[in-house]
């Protein structure tokens, strides 16, 4: 018997990569040298009252399905603006100033800094809305494919640290497709914990993962403490499931595997049978003398 899990829409998970840059530490280097223009307008909207109450924690990342939430609070940005009338401000700067200020606000993280300076300083150099709006929407899009995927290599280092702590210390990583990474884990029995990375095209992002191997009946309490572990690295799902496969693999990588292991059982078995007719025909001509 062994058992499968699957975590539906991850949500979030804690980031344990120091590798990734953070957006908001890039936005507040980059207002040093912003026009007072639009500083003055970032610190307006960064002193309303509980403005920050749902920023995010800065070691947890959200999925990137999460991300469309940036969007509405850019208009919140905006609107902040609009009901100041201590003194006459632009749209342009309106634009800029609230794209700025929700961008420090968000635990963004994102591997080519380069690309993403590039791109801001894009934003902040425009001359017109419609120029601004072009602007902020490439920068928002090369932000999100860049948050994606910190996102899911993230994931895949916690699937991995978590897998290795219960005793699943042989793993590997596999980039399948651009849409599915595979971990396979192994411990010293030669079971297999496989884990996948499944990512649809509208970034809901799915882990299934499955036990291949099991024999002695302890695949209940390896999926408890693998999912223990999980939990402990802060990996949130809008659906868990859990049930046993009969000793059926599931997933396609879990069946091949399955099928080698069932191939090499019969070798070695055959091999014990012949090397017994061989044992039995020496007896006899030997007997025959």
């Amino acid at each position: 018997m062994s058992q499968e899990t699957s975590y539906n829409q991850i949500q979030r998970v804690e980031e344990i990569n120091n590798y990734a840059e953070s957006v908001a530490q890039i936005m507040r280097n980059t207002m040093r040298t912003m026009p007072i223009q639009v500083t003055s307008n970032v610190e307006k909207i960064k002193t309303v009252k509980n403005m920050f109450a749902s920023s995010s924690s800065a070691n947890i990342l959200h999925s990137p399905t999460s991300l469309k939430v940036l969007q509405k609070r850019l208009n919140q940005n905006i609107a902040i603006l609009n009901l100041d009338n201590t003194e006459q401000t632009d749209e342009v700067t309106k634009i800029k100033a609230a794209a700025i200020a929700m961008l420090e606000q968000e635990n963004l993280r994102i591997e080519n800094k380069e690309l993403v300076e590039q791109v801001i300083e894009e934003l902040l150099t425009a001359n017109t809305i419609e120029q601004t709006t072009e602007k902020l929407s490439s920068a928002f899009a090369e932000i999100k494919r860049e948050h994606a995927k910190v996102f899911t290599d993230t994931l895949s280092s916690a699937i991995m640290a978590a897998s290795s702590t219960i005793g699943f210390d042989q793993v590997r990583l596999e980039t399948v497709t651009p849409s599915l990474i595979r971990i396979v884990a192994t411990n010293r029995k030669g079971i297999n914990l496989i884990s996948e990375i499944h990512t649809d095209a509208s970034k809901k992002i799915d882990v299934l993962s499955e036990l291949e191997g099991v024999t002695d009946g302890s695949c209940e309490n390896i999926m408890d403490e693998f999912n223990a572990e999980l939990e402990k690295r802060g990996i949130v799902a809008v659906r868990k499931e859990r049930k046993s496969t009969g000793g059926i693999a599931r997933l396609p990588y879990a069946k091949k595997l399955q099928k080698n292991r069932n191939t090499s059982k019969r070798e070695f078995l055959n091999q014990q049978v012949i090397a017994k007719d061989n044992k039995g025909k020496v007896v006899q001509y030997v007997d025959g003398l």
